[in-house]
C-alpha cells in the first residue's frame, strides 16, 4: 500500500500539530520546573522530547495503514500524553519512586531508539524489522517504555484528569500494537521475527 497524496498530507499536519502540541506541553514543563521547583515531571518530559525529535526525523514508511482507526488510535495513543500535567505537592515515599521510575523508564527508552534508529512512527507502518538488542526479548520494547514512564509519571503527579488520560492513552497503545502487527505480518521477515520473540510487550503475560 504506497503512500496516497492523503496520507503525506495527513503525516504533515500531524508533524504540525505535534510542534505546537509539543511547545506548549515544553512551557508548563518548564515553568512547572522553574517556578515550583519540582522535578516530578522531568524525566517524563525529557522521554517526549526524545520521542518527538524521532518522529520528527524518522523515516518515511512505503507501507502504511490506510485505516482511518488505525491513524486515530495512533495519533491519540502516541500524542495524547502532551497533555498530561505536573500537580506539584510534596515528594512523599511515592513521589520520588516515581521519578525514580521516570528515570529508569527513560534509559530503557533511550536504549530501545539507539536500536530502533529512525525506524520510529506513530500509525501502523512497515519501517523495517529490527531484531537486535531488547528487541530480542519483546516485539515492542518503546511502548514498554512508555507505559512504565506513564506509570511513573502518575506515581509522582497523581490527579483523577492524568489518571484519565493515562487510561485512555493506555487502550490506544494496545489497539496501535495491534495494528502494527497486522500490517509488519505482510512481511516474512516479520513473521519469522514474530515466531522467534514470543511475546509482544511483556515475557509472559502479552
Amino acid at each position: 500500500m504506497p503512500r496516497s497524496a492523503w496520507q503525506r498530507r495527513g503525516s504533515m499536519a500531524q508533524d504540525a500539530g505535534l510542534v505546537v502540541l509539543s511547545a506548549i506541553f515544553f512551557y508548563f514543563n518548564v515553568q512547572h520546573l522553574v517556578v515550583a521547583h519540582s522535578v516530578t515531571s522531568v524525566f517524563f518530559a525529557a522521554e517526549q522530547g526524545v520521542l518527538v525529535v524521532v518522529f520528527l526525523t524518522r523515516r518515511r514508511s512505503t507501507v502504511t495503514s490506510k485505516r482511518l482507526r488505525d491513524w486515530f488510535v495512533a495519533t491519540v495513543g502516541g500524542w495524547l500524553t502532551l497533555v498530561l500535567l505536573p500537580s506539584g505537592g510534596g515528594y512523599s515515599i511515592v513521589v520520588v519512586a516515581g521519578v525514580g521510575v521516570q528515570m529508569a523508564s527513560l534509559f530503557l527508552t533511550t536504549v530501545g531508539f539507539l536500536y530502533l534508529g529512525r525506524s520510529f512512527g506513530i500509525v501502523a507502518a512497515n519501517r523495517g524489522v529490527k531484531v537486535h538488542g531488547p528487541y530480542r526479548l519483546v516485539r515492542h520494547p518503546i511502548y514498554f517504555a512508555e507505559f512504565v514512564t506513564t506509570i511513573g509519571f502518575l506515581m509522582s503527579n497523581f490527579t483523577l484528569f492524568n489518571l484519565s488520560v493515562a487510561l485512555v492513552v493506555g487502550i490506544c497503545q494496545l489497539a496501535r500494537i495491534q495494528a502494527e502487527e497486522r500490517v509488519l505480518s505482510g512481511s516474512a521477515e516479520y513473521r519469522t521475527y514474530r515466531s522467534q520473540v514470543r511475546w509482544r510487550l511483556l515475557p509472559g503475560l502479552y
